[in-house]
């Protein structure tokens, strides 16, 4: 009885070596092969060998986008925009430029745009922002809602001759008036 495991095990050995010889001789044909192909022989064969080979390719070319249903505001339409809108009213926060879209174009721009267009225009000199509004660069970028307003502006209405001819002569009021010393 000891003999039948024996050769059980004879045969199962051999049956074991037959095939690693036989995926040997296959590994070693498959490599060669490759080289062969990869020499410069039997560009043919590449192609159908890396067509049946692993996972199917990928297309080259990225998808194409689907249309969406919502339009875009025209290329370069934001900055006219802003621009504009600074221009015609200075000192508006980002809101404020967005309600002030009054055709369909205008209306295609969103929030976010204007934003984008206000921070990458400030680092580029275009736009100053203060106090959380934003003004042209250049202009007084909010002097007049800020500082003090001009000597003009503050003249009273019934002496314009008056003030006038004490800023012509060089003094002021208290300088012109007699003092008790």
């Amino acid at each position: 009885m000891a003999r039948a495991p024996a050769s059980s095990a004879d045969r199962l050995s051999a049956l074991i070596t037959e095939i690693e010889a036989e995926a040997y001789a296959r590994g070693q044909a498959d490599a060669r092969k490759e080289l062969l192909d990869l020499l410069g022989g039997g560009t043919e064969r590449r192609a159908a060998a890396k067509a049946s080979r692993g996972r199917p390719a990928k297309p080259a070319a990225a998808p194409k986008r689907r249309p969406s249903d919502r339009k875009r505001a025209p290329k370069g339409s934001v900055p006219r925009f802003v621009e504009q809108a600074l221009r015609d009213n200075p000192g508006q926060t980002p809101p404020e430029i967005l309600a002030r879209a009054s055709d369909d174009m205008e209306r295609l721009i969103k929030l976010p745009s204007i934003r984008t267009e206000l921070r990458n225009g400030g680092r580029q000199g275009k736009y100053e922002q203060k106090d959380g509004r934003w003004f042209l660069a250049g202009s007084d970028a909010g002097a007049a809602a800020t500082g003090p307003p001009p000597a003009s502006e503050t003249l009273p209405a019934g002496e314009p001759g008056e003030a006038a001819s004490d800023a012509t002569s060089g003094t002021s009021s208290t300088e012109a008036s007699p003092s008790s010393e």
